[in-house]
Formats: C-alpha cells, sequence, structure tokens
C-alpha cells in the first residue's frame, strides 16, 4: 500500500471517530443545535478528615446567545436529601463523597443528579446538568499559577488569621496580580456577609481568570496546562470535549458571562433558597431558545464615582441612542468598579449595553428587587473606572 494510501486511511478512520466522539457529546450536540449546557462546578476542601464542596456552581452555557450563567448556590443551603440527616449542601458532598468509596467523580455525578431534583425544578421538567468539574485547593493553586498571575483589586480591607488551620489572609485595599496561592486566600475570604460576600468575591475573580484564560496565549499552552493539572482536576469532559470547549469558550466576550446566586435568607443553621426565585431562575434557563423580550427596557443610573453629576451625563447619552432612562441619582458610597445590575433576563439586550459603556460586571438577578429598581429592569452603577467618550 502506498505512503498516501495510509495517510488517507488513517485520516479517514481519525474522522469517523471524532464524529462518532461528536455525536455521543452532550456538549458538541448542544452547541451545534443552539441549546443550553449546564455543568456542575464544585471547590472542595479537606476538613475534619472528610472532603466538603466549599465553593458549589451551576453554570450555564447558550450557544445560541454566547453567554456563560454562572450561578452560585451557598455551600451552608438547604438540601432535603433523605439518605442522611445532615442538610447542608456542603455536608451532602462529603456525605457522598464517603460513601462511594472517597470518589470525587461519583459523589459529584451523585450531588448533580440531587441538585436536578431537589433544586432546579420547574413546570417543563428539571434541569439536566450532565457535566461535573471538581476542583481541590491544590488543583486550583496549580491552575492559576499555570495559566499566570490574575490581576483583582481588593476594594476594602481583608484581614483574617486562623492559627489552627494555618490560614493567614492580609490584603489592603489596591490593585494586585495574584499567583494560586493568594488567589485561594482572596476567593475563601468571608467577612460579615458571610458566603454571600465571599460569592461576590468569588465572580469578581472568575471574570478576571477568563481574560486570562481566553488570551491567545493560554491558548496556545492549553496541553501543557493540561497536563499539569489533569491529577488535580475530577470531570467527566473528554479531551476533545474539552477542546471543543475551550474554542467555543473564545468566541465569547467577557461581558458574555453573567453571575447570579440562589437568592434566599438564614434559618439556623442553614441558607433557606428563596422557591419563588429559583423557580424564576429554571424557567429562565429553560426557555432559552423562546426568550420572551419586552420592546423596552427601563433603567435606571446611580453616580458611584468622583466624577460630578456622571449619572446625569451617561443618561443624556443614552436618551441620546435611544435607551429609556427612567431617573438618575447618587449611590450611598463610592465604588471602585462600574456594574450593571439586570433584572430583564434578555442577554443580547445586556450585552449590547455592557459593550457600549465598556462595563464587564454584570449580575442577573430572575427576581426583581423592587425596592432597589422602583420598576427598572436594569440598574447601571457607575464606578470609578467609566472611561468612555460621551
Amino acid at each position: 500500500m502506498k505512503l498516501k494510501q495510509i495517510i488517507f486511511f488513517i485520516l479517514i478512520i481519525g474522522i469517523l471517530i471524532l464524529a462518532y466522539l461528536s455525536s455521543k457529546s452532550y456538549f458538541i450536540t448542544n452547541t451545534r443545535n443552539l441549546k443550553r449546557t449546564n455543568f456542575l462546578i464544585l471547590g472542595t476542601d479537606f476538613v475534619d478528615n472528610a472532603v466538603h464542596s466549599d465553593t458549589v456552581l451551576v453554570a450555564s452555557y447558550s450557544s445560541r446567545y454566547r453567554v456563560f450563567d454562572i450561578i452560585s448556590i451557598p455551600r451552608d443551603s438547604f438540601i432535603d436529601f433523605e439518605e442522611t440527616r445532615f442538610k447542608k449542601l456542603t455536608e451532602v458532598y462529603a456525605y457522598l463523597y464517603k460513601t462511594t468509596g472517597k470518589d470525587k467523580k461519583v459523589a459529584a455525578e451523585k450531588l448533580a443528579k440531587i441538585l436536578e431534583e431537589k433544586v432546579f425544578v420547574s413546570e417543563e421538567g428539571t434541569l439536566e446538568i450532565p457535566y461535573y468539574v471538581v476542583v481541590d485547593y491544590q488543583g486550583f493553586k496549580d491552575l492559576i499559577d499555570t495559566i499566570g498571575k490574575i490581576k483583582i483589586y481588593v476594594s476594602e480591607p481583608m484581614h483574617y488569621d486562623d492559627n489552627a488551620g494555618n490560614l493567614h489572609i492580609h490584603f489592603d485595599p489596591g490593585e494586585y496580580f495574584m499567583d494560586g496561592y493568594d488567589a485561594l486566600k482572596f476567593v475563601r475570604y468571608r467577612d460579615s456577609k458571610g458566603d454571600i460576600g465571599r460569592i461576590a468575591r468569588q465572580h469578581q475573580f472568575i471574570s478576571s481568570f477568563v481574560k486570562n484564560f481566553i488570551d491567545l496565549r493560554t491558548f496556545i499552552k492549553f496541553p501543557w496546562i493540561i497536563s499539569k493539572i489533569k491529577k488535580s482536576i475530577h470531570t467527566n469532559i473528554n479531551f476533545w470535549e474539552l477542546l471543543n470547549m475551550i474554542i467555543e469558550l473564545r468566541k465569547i466576550k467577557v461581558t458574555g458571562f453573567r453571575f447570579t446566586y440562589s437568592q434566599g435568607r438564614p434559618k439556623g443553621r442553614y441558607w433557606e433558597i428563596d422557591k419563588e426565585y429559583i423557580l424564576n431562575l429554571t424557567r429562565y434557563l429553560f426557555a432559552d431558545e423562546e426568550q420572551i423580550k419586552k420592546v423596552y427596557k427601563r433603567i435606571k443610573i446611580f453616580n458611584a464615582s468622583n466624577i460630578t453629576k456622571l449619572a446625569l451625563k451617561v443618561t443624556k447619552y443614552l436618551r441620546f441612542k435611544g435607551y429609556d432612562v427612567l431617573d438618575w441619582g447618587n449611590w450611598s458610597y463610592v465604588l471602585p468598579r462600574s456594574k450593571i445590575i439586570d433584572y430583564s433576563g434578555d442577554q443580547n439586550f445586556v450585552s449590547n449595553l455592557s459593550n457600549m459603556l465598556n462595563i464587564e460586571d454584570v449580575t442577573t438577578y430572575y427576581k426583581c428587587n423592587e425596592y432597589l429598581s422602583e420598576g427598572a429592569d436594569l440598574i447601571i452603577i457607575l464606578g470609578n473606572d467609566f472611561n468612555i467618550d460621551l
């Protein structure tokens, strides 16, 4: 057999294998059909001889709109899981880890099923979460050190000492380029707001991390990155799927990453999830193909910068562009970074507006805070970083 025929034969076999792998992949199939794909992401610790889910995220990717919705679930959330008397989400994972022979992958798969059945439920059914990723502290540090330092702005003093746990966190306000060791301390820190404050910092970190991750230089280093972190990250995503995910990820703008969390309230030792909020969120994720959008979006603008009359200037600018700005005013304190609080759920509208104003921090809520919004679909808060020609 001639060399050309051998090469041709190998190529045909390779194409058939890749076609087979693609046909069996939820992600590739859903991306091709413009449907959502959902992921469970767990950050785990090792405390008191048990592995707990210290951080719980559900990431939902819309290939139609090229948007990643990042949904944090507080670790103390009450989960009515019948097999154990411990009902905190983090305790449920610890139980699953122990009863599955300390298998992080099997425990994560079972936890995804529990979240499908106990949390993300609506009239349309349960939200399917086919993929999971489990990252421990060492894996997190290795990932950051391999990709490169992450630029983070610390807005308020962060000081904490735990001699028993050998954890010492000391950051004054300012800009930092954090390696894996410092980044882990930043995302673990708990202030007076508890897990909700930590979730906000984690969202800030993810936004900065994404900028590094989608950089072409990082993309070129992808095989080396995988070889460095594969032992400390546990997932059911195969290499072919991961490669497709990375390619797809590079098509998303930073403003395409939207953040929220399962709202609720403290109740005893638990975080009680707001059922109406999570129901609206689940409906939104199911309705991705047929978004019901208002024709007009009402906007309120607040000045949280040191620039006089900035909210008024932006109001005039947006009204000139045809946007319906209800009102403007001053925020109660100065913020270093601008942000958009979205109650509309309209991905295209929010993405276009955030790109126009160059505001990357977008938080989406699926139940309107009437006290804050006063009838608005979006709140724009202008921080000291706001800098566009008006």
